[in-house]
């Protein structure tokens, strides 16, 4: 008879393979019942050792049930949709490939679902941890582009317009059978940084899902060098513009007024925040904010002038 598990431990990968047996080893110290969860790699086209890595993994660690799947379809949506398929439990945990948990972790995920049966799905706390020198342009408002995602100390609905974070999210497998799965379209593919296939999942959802964030399923997410320069800062805001444009094209006039005003107002409120920093003499964080702004609005006119 096939093992009955609470919990499965989506994780997608992405030519991350030390990254990724790192975050393995941090799951694995855990204060959970290892019969309660099972963890899902889906390999997304990686052409380094992550297969290799996860056998290992798996060949170490018998007590855990840790599974390895291909999916050749490249995009980070296509690779979350294969690990809904592939889940045989009643709630979906999706993971970065390069974060560290805590030995609490699994378990507050496994407990606040068995304690909030009407909870259709959440977010955790994520913490940044750089693996090299912070940058002194790096504002406190970029954070959230490597992961930051810190709504307080308590167990909460999430605020109107504010969702979880994709790199510690988890829900019941029934909303995807009820309202679909990630949208295709959106998210990344191989190194093209397109984004807001979340967001875009999370709007769909009707109200009456309830969507909690829990800061005791507390992660910190790992960011090496790469990520850390101007030109990989660019990249995620022009891919943030260009997915917004990509939403618009089939969605409503109202829903295009609606968030085209919102962006301006972020693009308004961008330009205090740079005379603040300004005045603090923090010249190089001003106008790494005001680029920001600027790069995400010239992916969104190049996408709609496509």
């Amino acid at each position: 008879m096939a093992k009955s598990v609470f919990l499965s431990i989506i994780i997608c990968t992405y030519n991350r393979a030390s990254y990724l047996q790192d975050t393995l080893e941090s799951l694995f110290d855990t204060d959970a019942d290892h019969e309660n969860f099972e963890i899902i790699i889906v390999d997304n086209n990686s052409t380094d050792r992550t297969k290799e890595i996860t056998r290992a993994a798996a060949q170490n660690n018998p007590q855990f049930d840790i599974r390895y799947c291909s999916e050749t379809r490249q995009g980070l949506s296509h690779a979350r949709n294969r690990g809904v398929a592939e889940a045989s439990a009643p709630v979906l945990l999706f993971l970065d490939d390069d974060i560290s948990a805590p030995a609490p972790f699994i378990a507050s995920w496994i407990s606040f679902f068995k304690n909030h049966p009407r909870a259709s799905g959440g977010g955790g706390k994520i913490q940044v941890q750089f693996d090299a020198p912070r940058p002194p342009w790096m504002s406190h408002f970029l954070l959230p582009l490597l992961g930051h995602h810190n709504f307080g100390n308590h167990i909460k609905k999430y605020p109107t317009n504010k969702y979880p974070f994709g790199g510690n999210m988890a829900f019941r497998k029934e909303v995807f059978e009820q309202y679909g799965n990630f949208n295709t379209d959106l998210g990344r593919k191989g190194s093209n940084l397109t984004a807001s296939e979340e967001k875009e999942f999370f709007q769909r959802l009707p109200d009456s899902q309830l969507i909690y964030y829990l800061p005791d399923a507390f992660i910190h997410h790992r960011v090496d060098k790469k990520r850390l320069t101007k030109s990989y800062i660019k990249k995620q805001a022009v891919g943030l513009g260009t997915s917004i444009a990509m939403q618009q094209k089939e969605a409503s006039i109202v829903c295009v007024f609606q968030q085209g005003a919102a962006e301006f107002l972020k693009f308004i409120a961008t330009i205090f925040l740079g005379f603040g920093y300004g005045l603090l003499l923090r010249f190089s964080t001003a106008g790494m904010l005001l680029k920001f702004r600027w790069w995400i609005w010239k992916g969104y006119l190049e996408a709609r002038s496509a």
